[in-house]
């Protein structure tokens, strides 16, 4: 999932009793003293904000957080936004402050608000973004990605259309300072013997303070792509005033400058060529308003480093860079915070101190690594993500394969957890050239667990389709496969006949 920034939700004033109670409980607010005996959130100040919807959109209602935005539709327009504070159910507050509600239907779902900030957008530009036929909101409703999407290229943020670019409390500072403590429980979602999510948790937290960018390496499904994105969801969300929230691409061979820095591209109903900004470039500024995205770069030994990052090399070190394109008649130039003096020029991006890189390598995947530069390496932190140790006793097996299903909500048969604890300790412990992480017995629980025939078939077949492709070019790798074929519950002479196919080995030899 790409964090981008908070959500927008669409709330219909639709009638005069909605428009008394907007005016009522929005734009006046409500006593504090009325609401704060009976909330289940902590009130502060003397006034509270509160919109509400039925337990009817309550499936709505629940993706609603805080720091999102609710927009206000009436006749034609989106008449206010305000930024939502907190949200809980309560039927006693929302039938003391909207008595006029449906006798069966009372707003049990409430809305706490910061104050509203007039919009006067049209709704038809709002709908256009999103690519909806219509013109108003159908009920209380979330504005779906191709328009928020649209509303960030168009107005550079949710929070630029809100409050403007020169609203204080919501400005980028290009010298702030963010936090960037990564707390174990940010790696909640997932789960690590031991204290290693501690560890990784405070290597990460270290390389970050000390001014570096990170590079997550480790074999195949140790979970190095969520970590990455858990540690910069934590990170944009704790430090809203520093970051404008993380982008997430994926390197390929085939990546150049061109998808990095950015080049010349063709404009659009006409032939003549501007400058497009690349995957880096557009994280400090998108039409024109100041970004600062954290930036994560799945599989990064997939592309050729050198020549894909070019000029980089000196942006990451801290140094101001000139791009060998131009707009406006003058050459790109790439300035970090310190050389920013007033307002930026078309032609220039300012890069933020706090801005970082999370990478993400295969330290397995010899096939499609290209040599890393030392002038690369230097400016990045590794901190390696490794394969748990699969116990040899069958006990303690059995309680690691346990406590993984029980993290993924896997409710595991006892034959199925021990026959395919069995084949992750044969494929980590066979040879040391090679191990698979715990997300690999994740697919292969869930394959036995759709697969209708037996376990013998469903665990061959598993064996072949998630194992094997990672033994690819692995020495000795006919031994691998052929401890695999002697466990127990996997077809020997099946499995057999895939490692010839796949592997091109024979396991009888």
């Amino acid at each position: 999932m790409t964090y981008s920034g908070p959500d927008v939700f669409l709330a219909p004033i639709g009638n005069e009793a909605a428009a008394d109670n907007f005016r009522r409980t929005v734009l006046d607010g409500v006593s504090a003293d009325q609401v704060r005996p009976r909330a289940g959130t902590d009130i502060d100040g003397e006034t509270v904000r509160l919109w509400g919807t039925k337990s009817t959109v309550e499936g709505s209602w629940k993706k609603v957080s805080p720091g999102d935005f609710l927009f206000f539709y009436r006749n034609g327009s989106y008449e206010y936004a305000a930024e939502v504070r907190a949200t809980e159910q309560n039927e006693r507050i929302g039938r003391d402050i909207w008595p006029n509600h449906e006798p069966d239907e009372p707003w049990v779902c409430l809305i706490y608000l910061d104050a509203p900030v007039e919009l006067g957008v049209d709704s038809a530009e709002i709908h256009e973004l999103a690519g909806y036929g219509r013109d108003y909101p159908l009920g209380f409703s979330s504005l779906n990605e191709m328009g928020v999407g649209g509303i960030r290229g168009r107005y550079g943020s949710v929070e630029s259309l809100v409050y403007g670019e020169s609203s204080p409390e919501k400005q980028l500072y290009l010298d702030a300072t963010p936090d960037f403590d990564v707390d174990p429980d940010v790696l909640s979602e997932l789960y690590f013997p031991d204290d290693r999510a501690a560890e990784i948790a405070q290597q990460i937290t270290a390389a970050l303070d000390a001014g570096k960018h990170i590079v997550l390496t480790g074999p195949p499904g140790t979970g190095k792509t969520e970590i990455a994105r858990l540690v910069a969801s934590h990170l944009a969300a704790q430090n809203s005033d520093v970051f404008t929230g993380f982008e997430t691409t994926t390197a390929t061979a085939d990546w150049s400058t061109f998808e990095t820095v950015g080049g010349y591209m063709p404009e659009e109903q006409s032939d003549d060529l501007s400058f497009t900004p690349g995957q880096i470039l557009r994280c400090f500024k998108r039409q024109d308003s100041q970004r600062n995205e954290i930036l994560i770069i799945d599989e990064i030994n997939r592309s050729d480093i050198d020549k894909s990052f070019g000029q980089l090399f000196t942006l990451l070190s801290g140094q101001p860079v000139t791009l060998p394109f131009t707009r406006a008649g003058e050459e790109i130039e790439l300035l970090p915070a310190d050389n920013v003096d007033g307002d930026l020029a078309p032609h220039q991006y300012a890069v933020p101190k706090s801005w970082r890189l999370i990478a993400t390598m295969n330290s397995y995947d010899k096939t499609s690594l290209y040599e890393m530069s030392y002038a690369f390496m230097r400016r990045f932190a590794f901190v390696y993500v490794d394969a748990p140790t699969v116990p040899e006793d069958d006990d303690e097996r059995d309680a690691l394969v346990d406590a993984y299903a029980e993290t993924w909500g896997m409710d595991v048969e006892s034959d199925v957890r021990e026959a395919v604890g069995d084949v992750w300790y044969v494929t980590n412990n066979v040879v040391d050239e090679r191990k698979i992480g715990p997300a690999i017995i994740k697919d292969i629980l869930a394959h036995v667990a759709a697969t209708p025939s037996s376990l013998e078939r469903s665990l061959t077949e598993a064996v072949g389709s998630y194992v094997f492709p990672q033994l690819e070019g692995v020495p000795r790798r006919e031994q691998i496969a052929a401890q695999l074929a002697a466990v127990d519950d996997v077809d020997e002479t099946r499995l057999g006949r895939l490692a010839t196919d796949v592997l091109q080995v024979a396991i009888d030899e």
